[in-house]
């Protein structure tokens, strides 16, 4: 069933009932027909129910008192925010760990440290420069706060042609994931000049103190860079005394991905990284940014400078440290039991829909199977005959297939519309058929629109 139906889809909540005043009927809406949403990863809990939880899961944890500006005198022994941090950093190999409210600023702290620490016997020619993927939260996503706040430059590994609102308005169909060979394009280029984005300024490899590697690329469907070749960037970091970073958003998706045991095994080639709680994890809000001691002793004196030293993030980091528990530590146990099934489940189904030949006249995902528990799709309709359809699915099955569709802007005659699909804690729980059956009604509806049939 789907949870907290008085939840909208952009996440607003409509006025709950009183129960001191008579009710009028109500007509049925399309929502209250909804049985299951397929495209719906995370269970929905209205502020109050919210509110609610974290007061349990304060209980469940052992928290008694409130963090004060991060506790960074207290310890673990002491501070549940210490504790939390602790026991991330402990499941990460890492030495210690920072509680972060946003991941934009976790990023940002780890980008500065990296490019004031980076040692002028490298032969820095004074600009501030990182590489990362074209795909990039920090491209794409965070309004060049890199450049604008940080003074930095970016170099994009692997891109013949960039174009950063193509990527925004029609999506990365088929784009490859960051691969080793287009790393040694920009840390082996000797003194050959390199330009940046967004400013184009001629650089050289010594310029750079960070190579940023998201684990899995979110904005290619979850692909997943070769993990040996993961092993060989970081040793080639190593060589050329660049530090290698984690955009760990969706790092525990990412470990089940490569069939890690442990999320340990995964983070190990990184001096650094980020990871996000409120994506997988299912928290209301928050991230970590993990590394050496030295490392995250000077990533608290950024914090504070970032503004994001608040009074207290009890609320935040008790959400977050509930949904590491519930999803990583599960019984105590380390291990990515939650995540691989997640990722089977999402095989399973795309596996059978790309044998579906009406479903496959319609939609292509990219990557074609899922490398993780995610993965992108590209439909050939019309964005209004896609909503139209999908609308009369949900009157007629109560299955809701898609909720959320963006315009292909720059139409090449193949794709119309696209949108992404993740298994979460919400939709691993619907069964198969659900997903067969509502994807071949789309499939039926949605052609018989086009083909003027409805």
């Amino acid at each position: 069933m789907l949870a907290n139906s008085n939840i909208s889809d952009d996440g607003a909540s409509t006025p709950l009932s009183s129960p001191h005043q008579p009710q009028k009927p109500q007509p049925m809406t399309p929502e209250d027909k909804v049985r299951v949403d397929l495209q719906l990863h995370t269970i929905r809990q209205s502020p109050a129910e919210t509110l609610a939880s974290l007061s349990e899961a304060s209980k469940t944890l052992g928290v008694a008192a409130f963090d004060v500006y991060g506790d960074y005198q207290s310890s673990a022994q002491k501070s549940y925010l210490r504790k939390f941090e602790s026991e991330v950093a402990d499941c990460f190999g890492k030495e210690d760990a920072l509680f972060c409210l946003s991941g934009g600023m976790a990023q940002s702290i780890a980008l500065m440290i990296n490019a004031k620490s980076h040692s002028s016997s490298n032969g820095s020619n004074g600009v501030r420069a990182f590489a990362c993927h074209p795909t990039s939260h920090l491209l794409l996503h965070e309004n060049d706060a890199y450049s604008e706040l940080l003074g930095m430059e970016a170099l994009i590994t692997g891109a013949k042609e960039f174009d950063i609102e193509s990527f925004k308005r029609n999506g990365c169909c088929g784009m490859a994931p960051m691969r080793l060979s287009d790393v040694k394009d920009i840390l082996l280029a000797d003194n050959d000049a390199l330009t940046t984005f967004p400013n184009q300024k001629s650089i050289t490899c010594n310029d750079v103190s960070t190579l940023m590697l998201e684990l899995p690329h979110r904005e290619i469907g979850g692909k997943l860079t070769p993990w040996e070749e993961v092993q060989g960037m970081s040793a080639l970091c190593k060589e050329k005394g660049v530090k290698f970073h984690c955009d760990g958003a969706r790092i525990f998706e990412a470990s089940a991905g490569y069939d890690h045991e442990t999320l340990m095994q995964t983070a190990d080639p990184f001096d650094s990284v980020y990871v996000s709680f409120y994506k997988g994890l299912g928290s209301v809000s928050g991230a970590m940014l993990l590394g050496d001691s030295e490392f995250v002793a000077e990533a608290r004196v950024w914090l504070r400078r970032f503004g994001g030293n608040l009074y207290s993030v009890l609320p935040y980091a008790v959400s977050s440290w509930d949904g590491f528990r519930k999803n990583y530590l599960v019984g105590n146990k380390r291990g990515n039991a939650v995540f691989v099934e997640r990722r089977r489940k999402l095989a399973r189904v795309i596996d059978i829909l790309s044998a579906d030949t009406a479903v496959q006249s319609i939609v292509q995902f990219d990557p074609s199977l899922p490398q993780t528990s995610m993965i992108h799709g590209y439909l050939k309709a019309p964005l209004d005959d896609c909503k139209r359809a999908l609308l009369m699915v949900e009157q007629s099955t109560g299955i809701r297939v898609l909720f959320r569709l963006s315009k292909i802007v720059d139409n090449d005659g193949s794709f119309r519309c696209r949108f992404e699909w993740a298994m979460g804690t919400s939709n691993v729980l619907i069964d198969d058929k659900d997903f067969i059956l509502g994807w071949q009604e789309f499939s039926r509806v949605v052609d018989g629109i086009v083909n003027c049939q409805y």
